[in-house]
């Protein structure tokens, strides 16, 4: 076994496909620094993230709140 093979490292999938999905935004607006664009990048899908969780964790209709939990699920 080389040692390559010993110390392979793998990489998870969301890792992999953050990295590709900077990568191609990269790519295509070509900025003048990485470091300025990859923290500019990051911040933004940091904060879609947490209004993501945020607006999935409300409810979706105003009557949904106060309906009972088989009310809600009449409809």
């Amino acid at each position: 076994m080389s040692s390559q093979q010993k110390h392979r490292i793998q990489v998870p999938d969301g890792l992999r496909d953050v990295l590709l999905e900077f990568s191609i935004a990269y790519l295509l607006e070509q900025p003048g620094d990485v470091i300025d664009y990859a923290v500019t990048f990051f911040t933004k899908l940091q904060e879609d993230r947490k209004t993501t969780m945020i607006t999935s964790a409300e409810p979706t209709s105003p009557d949904e709140s106060i309906m009972s939990h088989d009310e809600a699920h009449k409809y």
